[in-house]
């Protein structure tokens, strides 16, 4: 590409015209054919591995075309980034290790030549592409400052002379001739500046040169003329992307590149000013930048950029005038020549240099909403720490007036929102912090602006950082304002868990928010009037944030973790809520009963929200109490069954207050009975306790007994957990029950008395004992067959593996043995193992035994215990029917004799070997039953039969010959249970 192949004078009127502006240039040159770079070339870091055999000079321009193709992936993030060429330096010196160990000899100098001619080429195989011409151009000014040129052969000074002239020229021909200016056409001239200062300039020879200088004039001369562009709005399109250009430019650090970027948009400020008339139907899009960036720059350090960007306003004044006010009273062109002379006088440039703040005073008047939303995120800019500080003040005052003279109408409040959050982590100074968040507080004060505001708040909000934080606690800073917000945040929550299924990022968000707010002390009286809406919002976000990972659901380790992070999130809420209302007691109840850990576990977070509820009732006033109820109860029917639960816990629990009895009572009941015959258990079990907690209300017992037979018998399929609740729901009935109404309770409770839950079998065998005293005496007769059956349980489940549930099972047997008359033998209170010592279970058996109606029945309820999942009662029912068989007639167990074999020999096998000794013991037993029977023994037994058959009882208080009287000989010795 040698300059001596481009054509002569007259060929050069033949440039090929181009057809994009500038605009278009830099927004659609990712649409061009970028260059093809290799895998090497492209990648980022130190790791980045460039061939050798490429040269230096190559390697570079690859490094500069994939750093521009960053850059341009960035531009929107780096508003004030300026870009400095003299950074590109390192590119070439960080992996060269300096050019001047090349440019020293003459085996350098080729080397540097050979790796020219490569770039050469790989610039000619992408030379349409827009970036490659920027990097080309990039290449020349740093290897202009790079290379040693003084000690470079002349051949290599004028090989790359040449070659650039060629590619500048040819570049320069297809820029575009409806643009003042363009990128490539503007670092063209920047580029042989640069080279010139070297002498590279001079080694083209004048021909060369000649043929550059003609190419760049009949680029700037052969546009149209001034009135033509103006027409076409060009001039106005141009000026405006010169304009965003400088802007950075005068954002840099270097003094003198401030001072040159100032100059040059002054001198193009008072072009259009003086020369170009632009009114309603041409505007001057980057008004609110230009007059933000100016007005910053006034407070300079450097006084000539400071007055040199006053003087820049002044024109920015004139243009404002001309296009806004001055086309309010076209027709008297003569007083508003005069108007305007006055007006641009009032506004010199010492005015606005002396007090800057006044420019915003100014402008606010006048600009429009996205020309005011322009200039506050320019000054923004000003307030980081990219910027220079030293302008930090002035550009405060800036922000200041403008939100003094109507800041908060603006376009688009969501935009000036993203901006705060974006920049608040790079503002150091706390007094630019406050303004920046005053900001914020200004445009959600405005009811049009208020959801829009909290909208882009928790989108930035998640995760919660320390500048976020600050922000939430300023806003609540304000009584009214908090009151709002917290409002808003409350409505979103509620609103999301009624339209999805599980938490999400905003829900986090709002959630994180709330604790915020209610943690700052300026809050207090906003928290106070929205207690009851925050507390139910953040117990439903609980359950949100548990991922519908109640019981039976299962949940992945990632998911786990993060829904412990959230749920933790509004626990703590919870508890800053209440710490700041006053509730301490409930806060001491909840840590205490470790009620936060229950919240927080998707097995018992229900419990949880139920400890919380009763915790409340406790204190809670009646005004809060109805609060509470008028929001809970809409809330009953919204969202899907899984996350109404929460608030039907808390609903259930609120039955307990006074102000509930006055509920509609068919409203109540319906929706319990519903909840009832739910297929979930869950559903079931607070319909149930629900149920039981009105039938402790006078007014509504009638009703709720109506219920009972549904509550009873629709148990059959009930887990225990409703298990529970409809025993409690019939013990809270128990006192108004009468006739066949407690033979179906105790009916039931018998099917309890074995199960298999510990819980369940205490709380049945506890109500068991306790309808035995509500029954008259004219009604036991009714109850009579039921407590006979529950003798075998009972007597059985006395050698329980749970304590408790033996403590109960002695009281429920001494209650049976009054409430059929019979003296209560004293072994049932013995502790003893029957295993160990089993002449305390042949002392039962002889006293009870024979009294029952039928052994057979004893007999058949001893087999179904045989496979109980506790060891101690198969042992227990194993040694009970071998001492029954004993104690009885040969004939009344002849039937069922070969069943029981048949039973006992499937426990032969057992795990446990004390239940294979009881099981042999019995066997032996069932074959050969009156083997160990002794002559006391069978008196004693026809004795007990002869008063069965006359219907006569033994008196209570005349003593029993064989339990107080000496022992059985046959029984005296000790059972060792280690025998076959």
């Amino acid at each position: 590409m040698d300059v001596h192949s481009l054509p002569r004078d007259e060929d050069d009127d033949a440039a090929a015209e181009g057809t994009s502006t500038l605009g278009r240039e830099e927004h659609s040159s990712g649409s061009q054919r970028e260059p093809q770079l290799a895998r090497e070339d492209t990648q980022d870091g130190p790791g980045r591995v460039v061939p050798k055999q490429s040269g230096p000079i190559l390697r570079c321009l690859k490094r500069i075309c994939q750093k521009a193709k960053k850059d341009k992936m960035r531009y929107l993030r780096t508003v004030t980034t300026v870009p400095d060429i003299s950074r590109m330096e390192t590119i070439w010196e960080a992996d060269e290790g300096g050019l001047e160990q090349h440019g020293c000899a003459m085996e350098g100098a080729m080397l540097l030549l050979e790796s020219w001619r490569n770039t050469v080429d790989y610039f000619n195989s992408n030379k349409e592409d827009f970036i490659m011409k920027k990097s080309f151009l990039r290449l020349l000014s740093v290897l202009s400052k790079s290379i040693d040129w003084h000690n470079m052969p002349d051949f290599f000074i004028h090989k790359i002379a040449s070659d650039t002239a060629g590619a500048i020229v040819e570049m320069i021909k297809k820029e575009p001739r409806d643009s003042l200016s363009s990128t490539i056409r503007l670092q063209a001239m920047a580029t042989i500046t640069d080279l010139s200062k070297k002498n590279v300039v001079k080694a083209m020879g004048s021909h060369q040169r000649r043929v550059l200088l003609r190419t760049f004039l009949k680029s700037v001369f052969s546009l149209p003329l001034l009135t033509t562009l103006q027409a076409q709005g060009v001039i106005r399109a141009t000026s405006a992307q010169y304009t965003k250009l400088m802007e950075s430019w005068m954002q840099s650090r270097e003094d003198c590149l401030r001072e040159r970027a100032v100059w040059s948009s002054l001198l193009l400020l008072n072009f259009v000013a003086t020369e170009v008339k632009l009114d309603e139907a041409s505007p001057f899009t980057r008004l609110g930048h230009l007059v933000a960036v100016l007005g910053i720059r006034c407070g300079d350090p450097v006084k000539a950029v400071s007055s040199k960007a006053a003087e820049g306003v002044h024109y920015l004044v004139s243009i404002a005038w001309h296009q806004k006010i001055a086309q309010l009273d076209r027709k008297n062109v003569e007083c508003t020549e005069q108007r305007n002379k006055e007006f641009l006088a009032a506004w010199s440039p010492t005015v606005v240099h002396n007090s800057p703040s006044r420019i915003a005073e100014l402008f606010g008047v006048y600009f429009n909403p996205r020309e005011r939303t322009d200039f506050i995120l320019t000054v923004m800019d000003g307030l980081t720490d990219h910027c220079n500080n030293n302008c930090q003040p002035t550009a405060e005052g800036l922000l200041s007036a403008m939100l003094n003279s109507g800041g908060t109408k603006v376009e688009k409040a969501a935009d000036l929102v993203a901006g705060v959050c974006s920049r608040l982590d790079s503002v150091p100074q706390p007094s630019s912090r406050t303004l920046m968040m005053k900001l914020v507080g200004l445009l959600a004060g405005e009811a049009e602006h208020l959801d829009p505001v909290i909208s882009c708040l928790l989108d930035h909000s998640f995760p919660t950082d320390s500048n976020l934080a600050e922000l939430w606690q300023f806003l609540s800073a304000d009584p009214a304002l908090g009151g709002q917000v917290m409002e808003n945040l409350v409505v979103k929550l509620q609103s999301h868990h009624s339209s999805e299924h599980q938490a999400s990022h905003m829900s986090d968000a709002a959630t994180c928010a709330l604790y915020e707010m209610i943690s700052a002390s300026k809050s207090k009286d906003a928290t106070n009037r929205l207690y009851p809406q925050l507390l139910m919002a953040l117990l439903v976000e609980i359950h949100f944030s548990l991922g519908q990972s109640l019981p039976g659901d299962k949940v992945s380790g990632r998911e786990s973790s993060r829904q412990s992070i959230h749920t933790s999130a509004a626990v703590e809420a919870i508890k800053m809520l209440l710490l700041c209302v006053g509730c301490r007691f409930e806060l001491t109840v909840m840590e205490k009963e470790q009620g936060w850990i229950l919240l927080q576990s998707p097995r018992d977070h229900l419990h949880g929200v139920s400890l919380l509820a009763r915790a409340m009732l406790h204190c809670a006033c009646p005004e809060t109490t109805r609060m509470l109820l008028d929001l809970v109860i809409p809330l009953l029917d919204r969202g899907d069954k899984k996350h109404r639960l929460t608030t039907m816990a808390f609903f259930v629990e609120l039955l307990r207050c006074k102000e509930a009895e006055k509920l509609p009572h068919p409203d109540t009941l319906d929706r319990l009975e519903e909840w009832t015959k739910h297929p979930s258990p869950v559903f079931r079990s607070l319909g149930l306790r629900g149920l039981g907690i009105l039938a402790t209300q006078p007014g509504k017992v009638e009703q709720v007994k109506a219920l009972l037979p549904a509550i009873l018998w629709g148990s059959d399929a009930m887990d225990d957990g409703s298990i529970l609740e409809v025993i409690s729901a019939v013990q809270n009935l128990l006192q108004s029950l009468v006739g066949s109404e407690l033979t179906s309770v105790a009916r039931k409770l018998s099917l309890y008395l074995s199960a298999v839950r510990p819980q369940v079998r205490s709380a049945a065998i506890m109500l068991f004992t306790e309808l035995l005293t509500t029954v008259k005496r004219r009604q036991k007769y009714l109850l009579q067959e039921e407590v006979t059956r529950s003798l075998v349980p009972l007597l059985l489940h006395l050698q329980d593996e749970d304590p408790e549930v033996g403590k109960r099972c002695q009281k429920a047997l001494a209650g049976c043995f009054q409430f059929l008359g019979w003296a209560c033998p004293k072994q049932i209170n013995s502790k003893k193992a029957w295993h160990k010592y089993p002449q305390v279970v042949d002392k039962i058996c002889q006293h009870s035994v024979l009294k029952l109606r039928s052994v057979s029945d004893t007999l058949l309820q001893c087999l179904d215990h045989l496979q109980s999942p506790q060891v101690p009662i198969r042992r227990a029912a194993a040694i009970f029917i071998g001492c029954t068989v004993q104690s009885s007639e040969p004939a009344m167990v002849r039937q069922e004799k070969e069943l029981i074999l048949q039973s006992l020999s499937g426990l032969q096998q057992d795990p446990d070997s004390s239940v294979r000794v009881s099981v042999s013991r019995a066997i032996q037993q069932v074959r050969d039953p009156g083997r160990n029977q002794s002559p006391q023994t069978l008196g004693a037994r026809f004795r007990n039969l002869f008063h069965c058959l006359t219907g006569q009882e033994e008196r209570e208080n005349a003593p029993d010959r064989d339990l107080v009287g000496g022992p059985d000989p046959s029984q005296s010795h000790r059972w060792d249970s280690g025998g076959p």
